[in-house]
């Protein structure tokens, strides 16, 4: 289990699986090694993400979310019948994840029905509610260790869109 929280350790401090600063800190730090002390290392950056709204490719969805350089994403869909979160190009597994926004910490079962991780949210859902009045989202696992953060700067804005296009 040591080695695995220090392979997220290690993810968390970098900008995803397929970076060198990832595979360097995996060989560095992860291996069994003996290793020299090294300074403390910064929190994990915050994902940047420029939110945006509209109908999905697949023209039936209305969307709103968010790319990073990474190729992650933190994503809302919804049709009339359903309602739901995602989480793009993540290497996690399906399982109970913390959602952190603000000071407030949310259980999420996050499944992989629909290939990404995901979570159904019905429109108004507190979750929901939090993402869209929150600045910063941590995804944690449950020992606490961080994941990755994306930025909610204009997610407000572009899930009352989605919702509206959906719900009316």
């Amino acid at each position: 289990m040591d080695v695995q929280r220090c392979i997220w350790r290690c993810l968390a401090d970098s900008s995803g699986p397929a970076s060198s600063e990832y595979n360097q800190c995996v060989a560095r730090l992860c291996s069994g090694e003996p290793v020299a002390p090294l300074s403390t290392p910064a929190p994990p950056q915050p994902v940047p993400l420029a939110w945006r709204a509209g109908l999905a490719s697949d023209g039936v969805h209305r969307f709103a979310g968010a790319d990073a350089e990474q190729g992650y994403g933190f994503y809302y869909f919804c049709t009339p019948q359903v309602s739901f979160f995602t989480l793009i190009g993540l290497p996690m597994d399906a399982g109970q994840y913390r959602f952190v926004i603000g000071d407030v910490a949310y259980l999420v079962p996050l499944d992989r029905s629909r290939g990404d991780l995901s979570v159904n949210i019905p429109p108004g859902d507190v979750f929901m509610q939090g993402v869209q009045a929150g600045s910063w989202l941590r995804v944690e696992a449950l020992d606490g260790t961080s994941l990755i953060q994306f930025s909610l700067s204009g997610a407000g804005a572009s899930i009352n869109n989605a919702v509206q296009g959906c719900f009316g």
